[in-house]
């Protein structure tokens, strides 16, 4: 089904999509598609470039493009602020045509063909937080393959959207609500988190998709005290158990999902039980028809379904047997197997492997600790050392008494070459675009 079908097959005049300024029924959406349509260079062999300011406008333009053209770049806002990469991944692309406030064409491309119905190629960038980004192609079918399409039942949900919407992660959610006929409210991504939460509560928001780090934030806003919801999901990052239980606490009557999926392999599975991890039987039995197992160095490998991930330049994702190594590490314990961190983000400590995120996980189970972010300090003797960034709830009043609690509770729970060596309090630990704390 082409993007343009989940619009046109909605008949009557509920909000599809919403900002602070405008609404957009079914009917405008197509009315505005009909208009971008109208630009000549949509031709089959073009390569476009989709990089406009306004989320809105740039869903409709892939709306507009879709099986019309051969490819689109699609790309995130903060992709577009790095030039050099921004330059590199477009040249990479080879691109003809770059959509921004107005459009642009690459004159050294000839375009021939006439407007024919294709299979149209979504080219998009790894979102992770360290490393390169990588450029992976997908299709509309890979991209909404586990969308839900009740149009009836979806008119119940409003979805909110605080991810970049060209982000992998941002267009499951963009294209979940379109295939559900649901309304998708396209939040001030650039506002606070307390004023994130007042649009919500304005936009009667009771679907929202977001990172770990996110939620811990928005938890501790006062503005969601009495609101609910009726789906929580959680990706992106490992989802611990304390804000799975926090979450549940807060919405008992929502229903919470944590979701492993990622730009390379699409989405693995959701885990919907309450518990932090994922069951055994996912490895033994599968699941969604993905095949994974746990490579030799402890990561996850995932065989997608149906789904062969290519990359722009050709270079191959999959090993032998068709598995996708994830990066992600994992840990079997009697039988759940729980996600550790990033394998490319491990500290080295004097030969001894550090996973940053099993550092944090045990600071936040301080009280009075909102957030952290633990990183490597260079050390000549060592290699490096661990430190921690800790960012306290705003009713700590003495952060020695909190400093001295945490140092306390990381002997106690983590061999000694994980323990901080230094803790520093910060106002603010910065995330990326997709809702990730930033580890560069």
């Amino acid at each position: 089904m082409a993007l343009e079908d989940f619009v046109t097959r909605i008949k009557d005049k509920r909000t599809l999509w919403a900002t602070s300024e405008r609404r957009f029924s079914a009917d405008d959406i197509y009315e505005k598609v009909t208009e971008l349509r109208k630009n000549k260079f949509i031709s089959r062999n073009a390569r476009v470039v989709v990089a406009c300011e306004d989320p809105v406008e740039c869903i409709l333009w892939m709306i507009a493009l879709d099986n019309r053209v051969d490819s689109a770049f699609l790309v995130p806002a903060s992709l577009k602020s790095n030039a050099d990469d921004y330059q590199r991944l477009i040249n990479e692309f080879q691109y003809t045509h770059i959509i921004q406030d107005e459009i642009e064409q690459n004159v050294e491309k000839e375009l021939t063909g006439e407007n024919a119905f294709i299979s149209t190629r979504w080219v998009i960038a790894t979102s992770g937080t360290t490393g390169i980004p990588k450029l992976i192609s997908h299709t509309t079918e890979t991209l909404t393959k586990t969308s839900k399409h009740d149009t009836d039942r979806g008119k119940d949900f409003i979805w909110g959207l605080v991810y970049d919407p060209l982000r992998f992660a941002g267009l499951q959610v963009v294209l979940q609500s379109l295939a559900s006929g649901s309304c998708l409210v396209f939040l001030n991504v650039n506002a606070a988190i307390k004023h994130q939460a007042i649009e919500m509560v304005e936009h009667r928001v009771n679907a929202l998709s977001a990172t770990p780090s996110y939620w811990r934030k928005l938890l501790m806003s006062a503005e969601l005290k009495k609101h609910e919801f009726k789906q929580i999901t959680l990706g992106g990052e490992p989802t611990d158990q304390a804000v799975l239980t926090a979450l549940k606490s807060n919405f008992p009557s929502s229903r919470i999902a944590h979701i492993y999926a990622s730009t390379e392999a699409g989405v693995g599975f959701s885990v919907t039980d309450g518990l932090a991890g994922f069951p055994l039987d996912y490895i033994t039995d599968g699941v969604n028809g993905n095949r994974i197992k746990i490579g030799l160095n402890g990561t996850l490998l995932i065989k997608p379904n149906g789904f062969v991930p290519e990359m722009v330049n050709g270079a191959c994702l999959q090993d032998d047997d068709g598995y996708i190594d994830t990066g992600d590490l994992v840990e079997q314990t009697a039988d759940r197997v729980f996600f550790l961190g990033r394998d490319s983000g491990a500290i080295n400590v004097g030969g001894n492997k550090v996973i940053p995120e099993e550092v944090e996980s045990v600071i936040r189970s301080v009280p009075g600790v909102e957030e952290a972010l633990v990183k490597a300090k260079r050390s000549g003797m060592m290699g490096s050392l661990v430190v921690a960034d800790v960012r306290a709830c705003s009713y700590i009043a003495d952060t020695t008494t909190l400093k001295t609690e945490i140092i306390i509770r990381c002997k106690a729970e983590l061999d000694s070459y994980k323990v901080p060596v230094m803790i520093r309090f910060v106002e603010e630990i910065a995330s990326n675009s997709a809702g990730k704390v930033l580890r560069n």
